[in-house]
């Protein structure tokens, strides 16, 4: 089986006080539920930021999940860079790419990316919107960072075409793993942070 990490970004502007990752939802940091549904599989889990002041944000949550945190000033660029910087920093074969602002990700999703990283070179989620998520997805390093360094000035789209053995996954056959597709809720704003709380007492 190959060695699989996790690489959680926390890139994004954060608001009412906080980093988007720290923003309290239920009593905890968002990024830790986050945490919470990285499979137990996944050996090394790493918090990328874009800013020096933000490692030290994350530091302590980071140690508490024996996370690394790893840093780049290019995160706020394009959703290539931002692969190609994950897939780069790590070692690890597989590495599993999910945001810090999705706090109703489940484990049971978290763990088919993992798992079926293991046949496939990507694992991609595409939304109701059939548009492709890139940061909540599974790659394997290797055939992607070959084509990353022999075609610079690509875009995703285009580097995913010139990978083979990639496996989209359609929102309704994701509905497995969530019913309601609320995996996808990206936390940015407070009527966000309300709308999870309710659900997650819903849950209880």
């Amino acid at each position: 089986m190959r060695e699989s990490a996790a690489v959680i970004f926390a890139n994004m502007r954060g608001f009412k006080g906080f980093e988007r990752g720290l923003i309290p939802i239920a009593g905890k940091p968002m990024i830790q539920y986050v945490l919470e549904v990285i499979p137990d599989e996944v050996s090394n889990i790493f918090i990328a930021v874009d800013d020096e002041k933000k490692v030290e944000a994350y530091r302590s949550l980071a140690e508490e999940y024996w996370a690394k945190i790893i840093f780049s000033n290019n995160l706020s660029g394009s959703i290539r860079s931002q692969i190609e910087f994950a897939l780069s920093s790590i070692e690890n074969e597989s590495v599993l790419i999910l945001p810090c602002d999705s706090p109703l990700l489940t484990r049971d999703f978290t763990t088919f990316l993992v798992e079926a990283s293991q046949k496939f070179s990507a694992v991609l989620p595409r939304n109701q919107a059939r548009e492709t998520i890139y940061t909540m997805a599974s790659y394997q390093r290797k055939p992607f960072l070959e084509v990353f360094s022999k075609n610079r000035g690509e875009d995703m789209d285009s580097i995913v075409k010139k990978v083979q053995k990639v496996l989209y996954l359609s929102s309704n056959s994701l509905r497995i793993f969530d019913e309601k597709l609320l995996m996808f809720l990206r936390v940015s704003n407070p009527s966000d942070i309300h709308r999870v709380e309710s659900i997650l007492k819903r849950r209880k």
